[in-house]
Protein backbone atom coordinates (compact mmCIF):
# COMPACT_ATOMS: atom_id res chain seq x y z
CA UNK A 1 0.00 0.00 0.00
CA UNK A 2 3.09 2.29 0.90
CA UNK A 3 4.82 1.64 -2.42
CA UNK A 4 1.12 2.28 -4.17
CA UNK A 5 0.69 5.52 -2.81
CA UNK A 6 3.81 6.65 -3.66
CA UNK A 7 3.61 6.22 -7.05
CA UNK A 8 -0.17 7.50 -7.26
CA UNK A 9 1.50 10.68 -5.16
CA UNK A 10 3.98 10.79 -7.91
CA UNK A 11 1.81 10.49 -10.51
CA UNK A 12 -0.42 13.74 -9.38
CA UNK A 13 2.12 15.41 -9.11
CA UNK A 14 3.93 14.84 -12.37
CA UNK A 15 -0.12 15.34 -13.93
CA UNK A 16 0.28 18.87 -12.23
CA UNK A 17 3.21 20.21 -13.44
CA UNK A 18 2.19 18.81 -17.28
CA UNK A 19 -1.52 21.33 -16.67
CA UNK A 20 0.99 23.92 -15.22
CA UNK A 21 2.72 23.49 -18.17
CA UNK A 22 0.57 23.45 -20.95
CA UNK A 23 -2.79 24.82 -20.08
CA UNK A 24 -3.45 28.50 -20.43
CA UNK A 25 -4.17 30.80 -17.77
CA UNK A 26 -1.89 28.35 -15.16
CA UNK A 27 0.91 30.15 -14.21
CA UNK A 28 4.19 28.16 -13.71
CA UNK A 29 7.29 29.32 -12.29
CA UNK A 30 10.07 30.37 -14.81
CA UNK A 31 12.70 27.93 -14.78
CA UNK A 32 15.84 29.03 -12.79
CA UNK A 33 19.45 28.85 -12.61
CA UNK A 34 21.72 27.41 -10.30
CA UNK A 35 21.82 30.46 -8.45
CA UNK A 36 18.02 31.11 -8.53
CA UNK A 37 17.67 33.67 -11.38
CA UNK A 38 16.11 32.44 -14.46
CA UNK A 39 17.76 33.12 -18.41
CA UNK A 40 16.76 35.06 -20.90
CA UNK A 41 16.48 35.09 -24.82
CA UNK A 42 16.61 38.98 -26.16
CA UNK A 43 15.21 38.91 -29.93
CA UNK A 44 16.10 42.17 -32.13
CA UNK A 45 18.93 42.79 -29.29
CA UNK A 46 20.75 45.76 -31.57
CA UNK A 47 17.40 47.78 -30.53
CA UNK A 48 17.84 50.73 -27.93
CA UNK A 49 15.32 49.09 -25.17
CA UNK A 50 17.31 45.54 -26.19
CA UNK A 51 20.41 47.39 -24.96
CA UNK A 52 19.01 48.80 -21.78
CA UNK A 53 17.14 45.23 -20.80
CA UNK A 54 20.61 43.24 -21.38
CA UNK A 55 22.42 46.09 -19.57
CA UNK A 56 20.40 45.89 -16.69
CA UNK A 57 19.55 41.84 -16.96
CA UNK A 58 23.02 41.37 -16.56
CA UNK A 59 23.89 43.64 -13.74
CA UNK A 60 21.47 41.23 -12.16
CA UNK A 61 23.07 38.25 -12.51
CA UNK A 62 21.06 36.89 -15.47
CA UNK A 63 21.92 34.42 -18.61
CA UNK A 64 21.30 36.57 -21.20
CA UNK A 65 21.58 35.43 -25.13
CA UNK A 66 20.88 38.26 -27.64
CA UNK A 67 20.19 37.50 -31.06
CA UNK A 68 20.45 39.80 -33.66
CA UNK A 69 20.59 39.91 -37.45
CA UNK A 70 23.63 42.06 -36.81
CA UNK A 71 25.30 40.50 -34.00
CA UNK A 72 28.16 42.49 -34.73
CA UNK A 73 26.41 45.69 -33.62
CA UNK A 74 25.37 44.56 -30.07
CA UNK A 75 28.92 46.08 -28.34
CA UNK A 76 27.56 45.17 -24.48
CA UNK A 77 30.71 42.75 -23.72
CA UNK A 78 30.01 40.03 -21.03
CA UNK A 79 31.08 36.42 -19.70
CA UNK A 80 26.86 35.97 -19.02
CA UNK A 81 26.30 37.56 -22.52
CA UNK A 82 25.72 35.27 -25.62
CA UNK A 83 25.34 37.11 -28.82
CA UNK A 84 23.68 35.06 -31.81
CA UNK A 85 22.92 35.60 -35.67
CA UNK A 86 18.81 35.22 -36.23
CA UNK A 87 16.41 36.36 -38.16
CA UNK A 88 12.79 36.66 -37.05
CA UNK A 89 11.88 35.14 -40.43
CA UNK A 90 13.68 32.63 -39.80
CA UNK A 91 11.84 30.19 -37.24
CA UNK A 92 15.25 27.91 -37.13
CA UNK A 93 17.60 30.71 -36.31
CA UNK A 94 15.31 31.80 -33.18
CA UNK A 95 15.14 27.87 -32.55
CA UNK A 96 18.56 27.71 -32.23
CA UNK A 97 18.44 30.43 -29.37
CA UNK A 98 16.24 28.45 -27.29
CA UNK A 99 16.92 25.87 -24.76
CA UNK A 100 13.39 25.34 -23.52
CA UNK A 101 14.36 27.08 -19.99
CA UNK A 102 14.75 31.12 -21.03
CA UNK A 103 12.10 33.54 -20.52
CA UNK A 104 12.17 35.02 -24.07
CA UNK A 105 11.95 38.70 -24.62
CA UNK A 106 10.81 40.63 -27.99
CA UNK A 107 11.66 44.19 -28.77
CA UNK A 108 11.24 43.37 -32.70
CA UNK A 109 10.67 46.46 -34.46
CA UNK A 110 11.85 47.98 -37.93
CA UNK A 111 14.52 50.35 -38.62
CA UNK A 112 12.93 53.26 -40.05
CA UNK A 113 13.75 56.62 -42.23
CA UNK A 114 12.13 59.23 -40.28
CA UNK A 115 12.56 61.55 -43.15
CA UNK A 116 11.04 59.25 -46.02
CA UNK A 117 7.86 60.28 -46.79
CA UNK A 118 6.64 56.64 -48.13
CA UNK A 119 4.00 55.18 -45.93
CA UNK A 120 4.36 51.73 -44.60
CA UNK A 121 2.65 49.18 -47.67
CA UNK A 122 -0.21 47.20 -46.85
CA UNK A 123 1.93 44.14 -47.10
CA UNK A 124 3.69 44.71 -44.08
CA UNK A 125 4.14 41.56 -41.69
CA UNK A 126 7.22 41.74 -39.73
CA UNK A 127 5.14 41.68 -36.01
CA UNK A 128 2.79 39.00 -37.30
CA UNK A 129 5.31 36.96 -39.33
CA UNK A 130 8.02 37.56 -36.75
CA UNK A 131 6.17 37.04 -33.23
CA UNK A 132 4.62 33.97 -35.37
CA UNK A 133 7.87 32.29 -35.47
CA UNK A 134 8.98 33.34 -32.42
CA UNK A 135 5.90 31.87 -30.47
CA UNK A 136 6.20 28.36 -32.85
CA UNK A 137 10.14 28.30 -32.37
CA UNK A 138 9.33 28.67 -28.37
CA UNK A 139 6.81 25.91 -28.33
CA UNK A 140 9.45 23.53 -30.24
CA UNK A 141 11.54 23.81 -27.40
CA UNK A 142 9.43 24.15 -24.84
CA UNK A 143 9.69 28.03 -23.56
CA UNK A 144 6.44 29.23 -21.71
CA UNK A 145 7.04 32.78 -21.37
CA UNK A 146 6.75 35.65 -23.57
CA UNK A 147 7.27 39.43 -23.09
CA UNK A 148 6.70 41.46 -26.13
CA UNK A 149 6.87 45.36 -27.36
CA UNK A 150 3.75 46.76 -28.91
CA UNK A 151 2.60 50.34 -28.88
CA UNK A 152 0.54 52.80 -27.39
CA UNK A 153 0.28 53.46 -31.34
CA UNK A 154 -2.11 50.51 -31.51
CA UNK A 155 -4.67 52.35 -29.29
CA UNK A 156 -4.81 55.58 -31.75
CA UNK A 157 -7.57 56.55 -34.05
CA UNK A 158 -5.79 56.69 -37.83
CA UNK A 159 -6.83 59.00 -40.45
CA UNK A 160 -9.39 58.01 -42.95
CA UNK A 161 -7.33 60.73 -45.27
CA UNK A 162 -3.93 61.44 -45.60
CA UNK A 163 -3.67 64.95 -43.57
CA UNK A 164 -2.50 68.03 -44.24
CA UNK A 165 1.71 68.84 -43.93
CA UNK A 166 2.50 70.47 -40.56
CA UNK A 167 0.88 68.03 -38.58
CA UNK A 168 3.91 65.31 -37.48
CA UNK A 169 1.57 63.23 -34.90
CA UNK A 170 -1.13 63.09 -37.80
CA UNK A 171 1.04 62.65 -40.41
CA UNK A 172 3.12 59.43 -38.96
CA UNK A 173 -0.24 57.60 -37.79
CA UNK A 174 -0.89 57.87 -41.44
CA UNK A 175 2.21 57.05 -42.69
CA UNK A 176 2.35 54.06 -40.57
CA UNK A 177 -1.07 52.94 -40.16
CA UNK A 178 -0.20 49.72 -41.62
CA UNK A 179 2.93 49.16 -39.00
CA UNK A 180 0.44 49.76 -36.36
CA UNK A 181 -2.59 47.86 -37.51
CA UNK A 182 0.33 44.95 -38.00
CA UNK A 183 1.15 45.58 -34.25
CA UNK A 184 -2.04 44.99 -33.24
CA UNK A 185 -2.92 42.03 -35.02
CA UNK A 186 0.33 40.85 -33.37
CA UNK A 187 -1.31 41.45 -30.17
CA UNK A 188 -4.26 38.76 -30.99
CA UNK A 189 -1.87 36.21 -32.00
CA UNK A 190 0.13 36.61 -28.84
CA UNK A 191 -3.41 36.35 -26.81
CA UNK A 192 -4.27 33.63 -28.23
CA UNK A 193 -1.28 31.38 -28.07
CA UNK A 194 -1.75 29.89 -24.51
CA UNK A 195 1.59 31.00 -23.73
CA UNK A 196 2.21 32.93 -20.50
CA UNK A 197 2.49 36.63 -21.73
CA UNK A 198 2.76 39.82 -21.01
CA UNK A 199 2.32 42.79 -23.73
CA UNK A 200 4.05 46.38 -23.12
CA UNK A 201 2.36 49.54 -24.76
CA UNK A 202 5.59 52.07 -23.89
CA UNK A 203 5.15 55.59 -24.95
CA UNK A 204 8.01 57.93 -26.50
CA UNK A 205 11.08 56.33 -25.22
CA UNK A 206 13.87 58.43 -24.42
CA UNK A 207 17.70 58.60 -23.15
CA UNK A 208 17.92 59.30 -19.77
CA UNK A 209 18.62 58.80 -16.30
CA UNK A 210 15.36 56.10 -14.84
CA UNK A 211 12.96 58.26 -13.17
CA UNK A 212 10.79 55.64 -11.86
CA UNK A 213 7.72 58.01 -12.49
CA UNK A 214 5.62 55.83 -14.58
CA UNK A 215 1.70 54.57 -14.54
CA UNK A 216 0.38 51.77 -16.03
CA UNK A 217 -3.40 51.42 -18.11
CA UNK A 218 -3.60 47.51 -17.85
CA UNK A 219 -5.91 46.42 -20.72
CA UNK A 220 -6.86 49.63 -21.08
CA UNK A 221 -6.24 52.57 -23.41
CA UNK A 222 -3.13 54.93 -21.64
CA UNK A 223 -3.08 59.13 -22.19
CA UNK A 224 -0.74 59.82 -25.16
CA UNK A 225 1.91 62.39 -25.97
CA UNK A 226 4.33 61.54 -22.61
CA UNK A 227 7.47 60.40 -22.40
CA UNK A 228 9.44 57.83 -20.97
CA UNK A 229 12.63 56.47 -19.91
CA UNK A 230 14.40 53.26 -21.89
CA UNK A 231 15.75 52.70 -18.18
CA UNK A 232 12.25 52.36 -16.46
CA UNK A 233 11.26 50.56 -19.59
CA UNK A 234 13.78 48.12 -19.70
CA UNK A 235 13.12 47.59 -15.40
CA UNK A 236 10.14 47.29 -15.90
CA UNK A 237 10.18 44.37 -18.84
CA UNK A 238 12.65 42.45 -16.49
CA UNK A 239 10.56 42.40 -13.21
CA UNK A 240 7.70 40.50 -15.64
CA UNK A 241 10.80 37.89 -16.21
CA UNK A 242 9.75 36.29 -12.75
CA UNK A 243 6.22 38.17 -11.59
CA UNK A 244 3.30 36.87 -12.50
CA UNK A 245 1.06 40.18 -11.46
CA UNK A 246 0.41 41.35 -15.58
CA UNK A 247 0.63 37.89 -17.29
CA UNK A 248 -2.23 37.69 -20.06
CA UNK A 249 -2.02 41.33 -20.22
CA UNK A 250 -1.50 44.59 -22.28
CA UNK A 251 0.48 47.09 -20.11
CA UNK A 252 0.10 50.65 -21.41
CA UNK A 253 2.89 52.89 -19.76
CA UNK A 254 2.45 56.50 -19.47
CA UNK A 255 3.75 59.54 -17.65
CA UNK A 256 2.95 62.71 -16.04
CA UNK A 257 6.05 64.62 -18.28
CA UNK A 258 4.47 65.63 -21.76
CA UNK A 259 6.22 64.83 -25.29
CA UNK A 260 7.38 68.63 -26.37
CA UNK A 261 9.79 68.53 -29.45
CA UNK A 262 12.60 71.02 -29.57
CA UNK A 263 11.57 71.23 -25.91
CA UNK A 264 12.07 68.15 -23.62
CA UNK A 265 12.94 65.80 -26.67
CA UNK A 266 14.95 66.96 -30.01
CA UNK A 267 13.71 65.33 -32.90
CA UNK A 268 16.16 66.65 -35.53
CA UNK A 269 18.90 64.53 -33.49
CA UNK A 270 16.85 61.61 -32.83
CA UNK A 271 15.86 61.43 -36.61
CA UNK A 272 19.37 61.68 -37.87
CA UNK A 273 20.23 58.91 -35.66
CA UNK A 274 17.32 56.57 -37.00
CA UNK A 275 18.15 57.82 -40.53
CA UNK A 276 21.83 56.50 -40.28
CA UNK A 277 20.99 52.81 -38.21
CA UNK A 278 18.46 52.95 -41.12
CA UNK A 279 21.30 53.93 -43.63
CA UNK A 280 23.69 51.16 -42.04
CA UNK A 281 21.31 48.56 -41.70
CA UNK A 282 20.20 48.34 -45.86
CA UNK A 283 23.65 48.47 -46.53
CA UNK A 284 24.72 45.42 -44.66
CA UNK A 285 21.58 43.44 -45.02
CA UNK A 286 22.78 39.86 -46.96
Amino acid sequence: MCRTGSRRRALLAAVAVLVATLLPGVTAAAPKDAAGIPPIVVIGATAKSSTEIIRQALAAGHAVTGVARRPGDVTIRNPRLKVLKGDVYDQASLEAAMTGREVVISMVGPRVDPTDTAETPPTFDLFTTGTANIMAAMKKKGNRRLLVASSLGVEDEFPTVKPAPGDFRLGWLWKSRYLYRNMKDMEGLVRASGLEYVIFRPPFLVEEPARRDYRLSVDTDSPKGTMLTYADFGAFVLEQVSGNQYLGSSVGMYTDRPLKFGENADFEKLAKEAKEKFDRANATQP
